[in-house]
């Protein structure tokens, strides 16, 4: 087996997390930028009813991203165990029907998608306003579902933390220089901010290919017998990636009931500032994505390989690691949020509403990143229902509630103080799962 998977059972736990963290950290940061890189230039090339439109089709957006990251967070759970475990063969296996899963399902959200486009979109919450610009955005962005991951997650569970990191931050680069060409020197409006990404994924997906079939970087020897489809693999995987798949999804529809609540409460105005908030809390998010990513390897390989205390280590150690991360976040967004937001409009409304609710919305953030920790733990050693338990709680099971009273009682205030109550509720009952789950 490679020295870089080996490491992930033998190198002091503290060292191992900077090692795999803080690549998938930047990675992940890099490549996400694309979101914030498109709200941007599309505030600035193309108007505030575009960033709108963006900000109301971004439930289907997210929608791609739980196809991708289910299989990814599912193939990579079985993959760094089975390493953990000395089973190369089933390791390849489980890679190799992850990558005929994901095609097959990207084809099917294409054609699905764009046969009931305008439908999807006005149960997202669209208005007449916003629907050329979200529907000519979600089009590109459909067809483009074939590129949306590199399975950065595979290569990551295989101890090779810097390509993943590069897989992220090579393609975002393009991404950039591909929107300032198609919004700037081109003028094709959201259309161009949809083109960027697709084209950004594109490199992803092509520094994927490389990855696994042309370098001897990759630890896993595929073959064309590892690529028949075996059904309870299949099942295996998707079981693994359900609390992913739940995260993600179960955020996508929550967006969808607060961008109803938003047009109810506060009208266009409210779904553009929720488009900059958003879009600001993604962001913020990305380092305890990323410490997720990197941990997961980690806490998957020792679960293999029977090391407990390893385990218990890495989710203490990345459990402060979050917790302080949030706090600061916190503090700074209470402190610049009208500075933060002047970077990307100059409309007095829109920073006026906007500065209020950026703080407030984001206070989760405080509490998110130990539930990140938690849930990944459960997902990596295979407790698939407190995982899938955890990754439902912040976005479903407390958010919903919270955003229906809370809007009944105080309107729009109380749209954005739901956010932060449903992080907080959500935090306990991660901590009370893992503090029972460690006792036994």
């Amino acid at each position: 087996m490679d020295s870089r998977a080996k490491q992930l059972g033998s190198l002091p736990v503290r060292r191992l997390i900077w090692k795999m963290g803080l690549p998938s950290v930047a990675g992940v940061m890099a490549y996400n930028l694309y979101s914030l890189f498109d709200t941007l230039f599309v505030a600035r090339g193309v108007g505030m009813d575009a960033v709108g439109a963006v900000a109301v089709s971004f439930p289907l957006f997210l929608a791609l991203s739980a196809l991708s990251s289910t299989l990814g967070a599912g193939a990579a759970a079985l993959l760094s165990r089975a390493l953990g475990e000395g089973d190369g063969e089933r390791a390849a296996r489980v890679a190799a029907n992850a990558f005929v899963l994901f095609y097959a399902a990207a084809l099917a959200v294409t054609v699905l998608g764009l046969l009931f486009l305008d439908p999807l979109l006005y149960a997202v919450g669209v208005t007449e306003t916003l629907l050329p610009d979200a529907r000519a955005y979600t089009r590109i962005i459909l067809l483009g579902a074939v590129t949306s991951t590199g399975f950065s997650s595979l290569i990551r569970a295989q101890g090779d933390s810097r390509y993943a990191m590069a897989i992220w931050v090579i393609p975002m680069a393009a991404n950039v220089v591909l929107d300032l060409f198609f919004l700037f020197v081109l003028r094709l409006g959201v259309a161009g901010a949809a083109a960027g990404t697709v084209g950004g994924q594109a490199v992803s997906m092509g520094m994927s290919i490389w990855f696994f079939y042309g370098s001897d970087r990759c630890v896993l020897r595929l073959c064309p017998r590892h690529f028949r489809p075996d059904v309870r693999l299949m099942g295996e995987i998707l079981l693994s990636g359900l609390p992913s798949f739940a995260q993600t999804a179960g955020y996508s529809f929550a967006v969808a009931l607060v961008n109803r609540l938003l047009r109810r409460s506060g009208g266009d105005l409210a779904l553009s500032t929720y488009g900059l908030v958003s879009q600001i809390n993604t962001f913020l998010l990305l380092p305890l994505t990323g410490l997720g990513q990197g941990i997961g390897p980690i806490i998957g390989y020792n679960a293999g390989a029977g090391q407990t205390v390893r385990v218990r280590e890495t989710v203490r150690t990345a459990g402060c690691l979050a917790a302080v991360y949030g706090l600061l976040a916190c503090v700074v967004l209470w402190r610049y949020s009208g500075t933060i937001l002047r970077l990307f409009t100059g409309d007095g409304a829109v920073l006026a509403l906007g500065s209020a609710a950026l703080p407030v919305a984001n206070a989760g953030l405080a509490f998110a990143g130990v539930q990140q920790v938690h849930t990944t733990c459960f997902q990596s050693v295979g407790r698939k229902g407190l995982a899938l338990l955890l990754a439902l709680s912040g976005q479903v099971l407390f958010l919903l509630p919270a955003a229906l009273l809370l809007q009944a009682a105080w309107g729009l205030d109380g749209i954005w103080w739901a956010f932060p109550v449903s992080q907080l509720a959500a935090c306990g009952l991660s901590a009370a799962c893992y503090g029972r789950w460690k006792r036994k």
